[in-house]
């Protein structure tokens, strides 16, 4: 063969755009779930059920009922009858009457007539009586079922990277498989001078660092290496090596043999099989580089160098393979931020999780029972115990993990498809909290979110503007979103035709503080109006409205498990679930904006994807753009 030389390099521009429009189709495999770490997610991950799936104690005490409390205190503390005991895991059925208290442990269930657990440090049992010292409140130190996970609530997303917080996750939701993609990325190393480590080191000898070095640089992107070992300086055994790869993989890459040196001979294979794409890149280390393709399969030629050739790779070939698997680069570092919101501690040396948006800090723990705490946060940072507040906009250290992206925008508010389809075409990472348009506006208020995602309606049916008068925020400004339809969602053999049919149905009602439970309550008014009937009244008929989903798909679920006989959501979700619908309203879905942020890169993009045509052509059935999806409204 005849040599060739370097006359003139690819620029690394030219080489950047080169391998950015290289992509490879992963394959999909389903993997047990102790062996899906390191690998990415194929599919939505979906919860199947509630977690918790029942009503647990966060405390170790007494479940009680909190009005038998209320008076109590040091001097005078409540004399209450201690029926039992009830330890984590127990199956025994209990009921509470007034006067009354059960033993329990944390992660016990609570039982039947309790609302409220008292811990043990405010009480005194002696015999059968129980002294309580301190009053609680309804609901204090119990985890509601599917506080932490709705059913049918997305928990992790396609393209996601598993690590030991995903599979926690996942595990917590009964998942015992996990579908994967899998990139194939096979290493050739070449050359005569090559041992494998571990052999004894003779004259004129070097040991195989890159077959090592690089498979777990493919590992770490997400990549599943393929070692095929080292080949000697003989065209014969390379073309073999690189034939059998091919085959086998989806990507192959080879260190060794690719400068214009004599022996060096891998590029000239490479052309001969395949296409040449590029010989030598301009930049240092790693100019004697050679990207090709051979039966469609990138195949690029690494430099012989251990330095050299993990430059190139982190440089050239892991924007492949991420580009192929659908993932952001991965990193690990400390990184210095300004905390978003204050922090109080406990007094005693804390890893407190947290979110990170742009160099401003939050906490992303919700209990010490919840799970998604931990895939909420994108890092650590340490609290001394002499630290009793951390105020907003002092700086700290974050130790970030190294399989996480920190989001781009901070969403809190109201659910919808609408978002996630924003998410896609944005190309953003967006850190979405899903806890209803009350949340949302709330967060705007103590600075703590970028968005606010709001649907919630007043008495006169004008939508989000005027909670924003009545809180007084002048800092933001309410962006127009788009339109949904609103109505009863219910399988075709419950013979529903308006809202007066569901009257002595069992319903599933969205979640306290949410703009759909609103517009519901709105609706059930002027029904009530219409039959001389106060709405309360009204309310009391329906069995189950004090239910409370966090996700238009978990009302989706629970109407096509026949858990109840109809839900109120969108008719997106009800089409998606394969349930029937009846409109009942169209609701504005609105976003609320901090006016600082209106000119950033970010919220700009999102603007901009709000308002284009191709967005309103993408959005499903049931919900539509109109007029005023866009527009900015600054005054209230």
């Amino acid at each position: 063969m005849e040599r060739k030389e370097f006359r003139e390099l690819t620029s690394v521009e030219d080489a950047r755009e080169l391998v950015d429009n290289i992509k490879v189709q992963p394959q999909v495999t389903v993997l047990p779930i102790e062996e899906a770490a390191g690998h990415i997610i194929a599919e939505d991950i979906l919860s199947g059920l509630d977690v918790p799936a029942f009503n647990r104690s966060v405390k170790d005490g007494y479940a009680v009922r909190a009005k038998d409390t209320y008076q109590a205190s040091e001097p005078a503390p409540t004399e209450l009858k201690v029926i039992g005991a009830i330890p984590a895991g127990c199956e025994d059925s209990f009921f509470v009457d007034d006067g009354e208290a059960v033993e329990i442990s944390t992660g016990a269930p609570i039982p039947e007539g309790v609302d409220a657990v008292v811990m043990v440090e405010s009480t005194k049992q002696s015999g059968d009586s129980l002294f309580v010292y301190l009053p609680v409140h309804i609901n204090e130190n119990i985890m509601r079922a599917g506080t932490d996970i709705m059913k049918g609530e997305r928990i992790l997303r396609k393209n996601t990277r598993i690590g030991s917080r995903e599979i926690g996750v996942m595990a917590s939701i009964g998942m015992d498989k996990v579908p994967v993609k899998k990139l194939a990325v096979g290493i050739i190393s070449t050359g005569s001078e090559l041992i494998r480590p571990g052999e004894k080191l003779g004259i004129s000898k070097i040991y195989d660092a890159n077959s090592y070095a690089i498979a777990a640089a493919i590992e770490e992107c997400g990549g599943t290496p393929r070692i095929y070992g080292i080949v000697r300086d003989e065209e014969k055994l390379m073309e073999e090596a690189l034939d059998r790869a091919i085959s086998e993989c989806d990507i192959v890459l080879t260190s060794g043999s690719t400068s214009a040196g004599a022996g060096d001979i891998m590029y000239m294979i490479i052309e001969r099989k395949g296409e040449t794409l590029t010989h030598g890149i301009a930049i240092k280390p790693g100019k004697p580089v050679v990207i090709g393709m051979i039966n469609n399969v990138p195949t690029i030629g690494l430099p012989g160098n251990p330095t050299s050739a993990l430059s190139i790779f982190n440089e050239f070939v892991a924007p492949i393979i991420y580009n192929s698997l659908g993932v952001k680069p991965s990193f690990k570092t400390k990184i210095t931020a300004v905390m978003g919101t204050g922090i109080r501690s406990g007094g005693r040396e804390e890893l407190f999780p947290v979110g990170v948006v742009r160099g401003k800090v939050y906490p992303a723990d919700k209990t010490s029972g919840a799970i998604t705490t931990l895939s909420d946060a994108d890092g650590i940072f340490e609290i001394r115990p002499h630290t009793e507040y951390i105020e907003p906009g002092e700086e700290v250290e974050v130790t970030m993990f190294g399989n996480v992206r920190s989001p781009d925008l901070m969403l809190v508010g109201g659910q919808c498809p609408g978002i996630d389809l924003l998410e896609e075409m944005t190309g953003l990472t967006f850190r979405t909290l899903n806890m209803g348009s009350s949340a949302g506006f709330t967060a705007m208020s103590g600075g703590i979110a970028d968005i606010a995602c709001v649907n919630m309606v007043d008495v006169d049916g004008n939508y989000n503007s005027s909670v924003l008068k009545r809180m007084n925020l002048d800092n933001v400004v309410l962006v127009k979103g788009y339109r949904r339809e609103q109505g009863l969602i219910f399988t075709p053999d419950n013979h529903i035709y308006g809202l007066e049919d569901i009257i002595n149905l069992q319903i599933i009602n969205r979640n306290r503080g949410s703009g759909t439970r609103a517009l519901l309550d709105r609706e059930m008014g002027l029904l009530a109006e219409g039959k001389g009937i106060s709405k309360s009244e009204m309310i009391k008929s329906l069995k189950g409205y004090n239910s409370g989903s966090k996700t238009h798909r978990s009302v989706c679920d629970a109407v096509k498990s026949g858990k109840v006989d109809v839900g109120f959501g969108l008719r997106a979700a009800a089409e998606e679930a394969g349930l029937e619908f009846i409109p009942l309203a169209e609701d504005e879905f609105d976003f609320v904006i901090r006016k600082d942020l209106l000119e950033i890169e970010e919220i700009q993009n999102f603007l901009a994807v709000l308002r284009s045509e191709e967005f309103s052509k993408k959005l499903p059935e049931g919900i539509s753009t109109y007029e005023m999806t866009g527009s900015i409204i600054s005054s209230f």
